[in-house]
């Protein structure tokens, strides 16, 4: 019989000292031990592999070792070495999953009475508690509620969510929270230290990773790494024998996604797909991947991200390439994508199809660029018979306020008053009469957008008390009464005041119109993408 040891079982914690960042639960038990307030039922809640059935034998060694009841076992009397080896008879450990029948509950209720043989306490341990029957929960409320002096239930479980209220009521409940990946890595560091194996840090970020807050599962994955390797470990070893895909390649994909490349990002699915790789598994790599370079984004902070550096440079490097619009609109489009990759039949398509679409989204016209287009077509066909164009700000008003900066407010002008002036088709950066330069409003605009500002530079503006005056050209007339709420907005803040915008008729040619007919209806076929199917004006008029 081999007498190797896991490093899962040989490095399990025996005091509460050496559990792994659930501090919150460690101190409140040793307490309560350390000041005899020790009650007669505990529910240990949360992740796999975190120290829930840990703590709970550390508690029992607690209140049985023969110093105790005490915080700091000594784990080396006849009743520490028992509960250790699961072979005392004064701590029961109970599967539910296995033994969840009423029977057994029954059978538990009736041996609760009788005294421990060496310790002070008889310790139930209840593992997967979710797992009983609600029989069994019944038999088991009346014993809970009024148990025996020595006896002290310590109940385990995943999902504390499937436990009746009687039973949690009866409880102090501790929910030990996921362990982050930096405080495994460090875990695991000091194990491969102590066993004298040579590892990478890298590679024990990998394994760290890839357990997903569960020490356990870190630990049974160092063990199969250290087997698969037989010798040092790299992070190259930690991929091969765990079967997973380089970080570097959700990167490159991201970076291909980001350079609208969408040739690469084929590419680079080709070579998941060939390798074998869990394609939902990709897509969540990639969302994860957006996610970590909207932070950095939006913090300026790397430290934030608890990545490896090498890995936290590139992030960086990648973020200052990208605005933080783009990532809000390609985190909406991949996360549509995972959806249809998880239920798709054929994910490889979905994937691709999805990237793709994140590849060349803003490629597409936004509806506000259309209604606006649309706008200075009605403006331009005013006055014909029988013509009859929708109102765009109707609309607009309807499908919510058509804002020029998605990212707020821009900041307080500088101070003064203008004063009337106005403002003929000159530059935005021109001085005028009267006193002032409007060109500052213009400015004021040019900072929460450009687009308005360069149509404002173009047209006849004066401003008359409270009143700001437009004489727009024909083509710009449709968008600025899009835009009309953003300046009355936008002059309020900057002049301090409530300022009201009067947008004026563009003047109108009838010969013009004339001329104009048939390419103002080909740009309306061009923007709305339909076809002329009969053409019932009037030439005779």
């Amino acid at each position: 019989m081999s007498s190797y040891v896991v490093i899962a079982r040989k490095w399990r914690p025996v005091l509460f000292e050496e559990m792994v960042a659930q501090a919150h639960v460690t101190r409140t038990l040793r307490n309560a031990v350390s000041s005899g307030r020790i009650a007669h039922a505990y529910l240990f809640s949360g992740p796999r592999g975190v120290g829930k059935t840990t703590a709970a034998r550390i508690l029992a060694k607690s209140l049985n070792c023969v110093n105790g009841p005490t915080s700091t076992p000594c784990n080396a009397c006849e009743s520490c070495k028992s509960i250790t080896a699961g072979s005392s008879v004064d701590v029961l450990e109970i599967d539910g999953a296995s033994n969840n029948g009423v029977e057994n509950v029954r059978e538990l209720t009736e041996n609760v009475r009788y005294v421990p043989g060496l310790g002070k306490y008889r310790i139930y341990i209840i593992d997967e508690v979710h797992m009983l029957s609600t029989p069994a929960f019944n038999a088991l409320l009346k014993t809970l509620e009024e148990p025996p002096p020595h006896a002290v239930f310590i109940f385990a479980t995943t999902e504390a969510h499937k436990i009746p209220l009687t039973i949690l009521s009866r409880c102090q409940r501790f929910d030990f929270k996921r362990i982050p990946c930096r405080d495994i890595q460090n875990h695991l560091k000091k194990i491969v230290d102590e066993e004298g194996i040579k590892f990478e840090d890298k590679a024990l970020f990998t394994i760290a990773r890839e357990a997903d807050g569960s020490l356990r599962d870190a630990q049974s994955l160092l063990d199969q790494v250290v087997a698969f390797a037989g010798g040092a470990v790299t992070d190259a070893h930690v991929v091969e024998a765990l079967g997973l895909m380089d970080r570097s390649i959700i990167h490159e994909l991201m970076e291909a996604v980001a350079g609208r490349n969408g040739k690469e990002c084929l590419n680079i699915i080709e070579k998941i797909y060939d390798f074998g790789y869990d394609l939902r598994k990709a897509c969540s790599d990639l969302l994860e991947d957006v996610r970590d370079l909207t932070i950095i984004k939006v913090t300026g902070e790397p430290g934030l991200l608890d990545l490896p550096d090498s890995e936290l440079e590139r992030l960086k490097k990648n973020a200052d390439s990208i605005g933080i619009e783009r990532l809000h609109l390609l985190f909406s489009v991949i996360s549509r994508g995972y959806e249809e990759v998880s239920r798709s039949a054929f994910p490889r398509y979905s994937f691709e199809m999805a990237l793709l679409k994140a590849a060349h989204f803003d490629e597409l016209r936004p509806v506000s660029e259309l209604i606006a287009r649309l706008e200075g077509l009605k403006g331009r066909l005013d006055g014909h018979v029988g013509v009859k164009t929708p109102d765009a700000r109707a609309f607009a008003a309807k499908t919510g306020p058509l804002s020029a900066d998605p990212t707020g407010a821009a900041k307080d002008p500088a101070a003064g008053q203008p004063q009337i002036a106005d403002m003929r088709g000159a530059g935005v950066g021109a001085p005028l009469e009267g006193g002032t330069i409007v060109k500052d409003f213009v400015d004021y605009i040019n900072k929460r957008s450009d687009s308005l500002a360069r149509v404002l530079a173009a047209v006849e503006i004066s401003i008359n008390g409270d009143v700001i005056e437009i004489m727009p050209g024909k083509d710009s007339e449709g968008l600025l009464r899009v835009k009309k709420d953003f300046l009355e907005s936008s002059g309020a803040e900057y002049f301090k005041r409530r300022m009201a915008v009067n947008i004026k008729k563009a003047p109108a040619d009838s010969n013009d119109r004339k001329r104009n007919d048939d390419t103002l209806v080909k740009e309306a076929v061009r923007i709305l993408g339909g076809r002329v199917i009969e053409d019932r004006r009037r030439t005779n008029v």
